[in-house]
């Protein structure tokens, strides 16, 4: 009796979860350790504000992503409560929500800048560096990942590019893009205008991005094609499991060649799938 009085406890926990401390989680977890950064307290307020405005979302928003996610999947195919993600290329905005399958409804749990790719930056490619594609649109269920060996790009140590060891790189996977052509038998074309436009395949991922660059902001397009998220952001997604739902087999995590994600929340709630529009 006691035995089987235990097992319902830890089924409890395990399966129960409460969407205010999810959200109050994200808040702390996400949006405060970014906002504490700043020590100047006029500059903390403004960042505040900034933060509060930009993270906004209404209802109609919430009605609108559930449509167009719904449009592309079969909600009976959905059997558990689950994340959501959305990422707005428009508002360069990165959205967690949470469908509660009972009540055929989306929560917002919150929101975090991005950086998302910008194919005009193509001037600022000298021969050899990789090329800028604007990021792709549409819904993608993700199905691959690794995490990050912490690599800097540069010998200074400034940039690494997929950020701090261990975080996960979610890679949706390789498609045909358009970029600029920017070079001519490998000199630099010097008027943007006599650019072309030529199909390239990109690798498409999403993943953390750490730079010394103080002129670099989360909030504005500037990378290659991928999406750029926070640290923060990044850290938050991995714990509580928001796109890994297709690493796991009956909740025993299967990807052999990356590390299982520590003090995981709410195995319950995991996700794949994520919308990407830029409207």
């Amino acid at each position: 009796m006691i035995k089987i009085f235990l097992f319902l406890i830890i089924c409890i926990n395990i399966y129960a979860y409460d969407i205010n401390e999810i959200r109050k989680d994200f808040f702390y977890s996400v949006v405060s350790k970014q906002l504490l950064q700043s020590k100047d307290t006029k500059e903390l307020e403004k960042r505040k504000l900034k933060r509060k405005r930009q993270s906004l979302l209404w209802e109609e928003d919430i009605k609108r992503y559930k449509r167009l996610i719904f449009s592309k999947i079969n909600k009976n195919k959905i059997k558990n409560d689950e994340y959501f993600s959305v990422v707005n290329l428009k508002k360069q905005i990165y959205t967690i929500l949470l469908y509660v399958k009972k009540e055929d409804k989306l929560y917002l749990i919150g929101s975090d800048l991005i950086s998302s790719g910008n194919k005009n930056k193509e001037v600022e490619v000298k021969y050899g560096d990789d090329h800028y594609f604007d990021t792709p649109t549409g819904l993608y269920e993700v199905k691959k990942g690794w995490r990050s060996k912490g690599k800097y790009k540069d010998i200074n140590k400034t940039v690494q590019s997929f950020g701090k060891k261990d975080r996960f790189i979610f890679y949706i996977g390789k498609m045909t893009k358009q970029r600029y052509n920017s070079f001519n038998h490998g000199v630099k074309i010097k008027n943007q205008k006599n650019y072309n436009l030529i199909n390239d395949t990109l690798n498409f991922a999403m993943h953390s991005y750490n730079t010394k660059n103080k002129n670099f902001k989360f909030g504005k397009k500037e990378s290659h094609g991928c999406v750029r998220m926070s640290d923060e952001l990044n850290q938050f997604l991995d714990k509580n499991l928001v796109l890994h739902k297709n690493f796991f087999n009956n909740n025993k995590w299967k990807l052999k060649n990356s590390k299982k994600p520590k003090d995981i929340k709410n195995i319950r709630l995991k996700g794949a799938y994520i919308l990407i529009i830029d409207k």
